[in-house]
């Protein structure tokens, strides 16, 4: 169901999604495995011959993702890569892998992206073993020396909102309000969760 070696394929997503698709694209096409093409889902070139189309939305309800398997018909073989076993995306694709342990609900999803792109990485036979080595390096390594620790979190483009009654929250410069987190040290940084209005 995924890509063979020597398909010409096209890989469509949005935002996360196509960031994947285009790291995929890259990998797929240096290990000879064949053609690889990523494009955002609303700028899908229908006239180009492909032998296969992955699409990637981890909600798989992103229209425009939805929408190319439906304009391609029968014409070409649509993989759907995604999380939610319900989704929509599973209706309009040929083939679907559904990845639902890396659902998530939070401000940063990285579960879907990063399952995503292990999963497409060895399917051509990489070897996630170095990499998989190298995150847990990293993961227990000491911070580099002036890197923050229990200092305060500068909030990038946001302020502290110190009116009376505000409570530690936030403002960007969108004047969007969003909750604050105390760190160890007194630091202050957002949580992850849902921006309030």
């Amino acid at each position: 169901m995924l890509p063979g070696r020597g398909e010409r394929v096209a890989v469509v997503g949005c935002g996360t999604s196509l960031f994947v698709g285009r790291a995929y694209a890259v990998l797929r096409e240096a290990a000879g495995a064949g053609l690889t093409d990523a494009f955002p889902a609303s700028e899908f070139p229908l006239g180009r011959d492909y032998d296969k189309v992955v699409t990637i939305s981890r909600s798989g309800t992103t229209t425009e993702v939805l929408d190319v398997p439906d304009m391609l018909g029968d014409r070409v073989p649509t993989v759907a890569i995604t999380a939610d076993p319900a989704s929509p995306v599973l209706d309009h694709a040929g083939h679907s892998v559904v990845l639902d342990f890396a659902d998530e609900r939070s401000v940063v999803q990285t579960r879907f992206a990063t399952s995503t792109l292990a999963l497409l990485r060895a399917h051509p036979g990489h070897d996630l073993g170095p990499v998989i080595a190298a995150a847990g390096e990293a993961v227990d390594a000491a911070l580099p020396e002036g890197a923050p620790g229990r200092e305060p979190v500068h909030l990038p483009r946001a302020r502290l909102d110190r009116r009376p009654g505000a409570r530690g929250r936030t403002q960007d410069a969108r004047g969007r309000a969003g909750p604050v987190g105390v760190l160890p040290g007194d630091g202050v940084s957002p949580r992850t969760h849902e921006h309030q209005r």
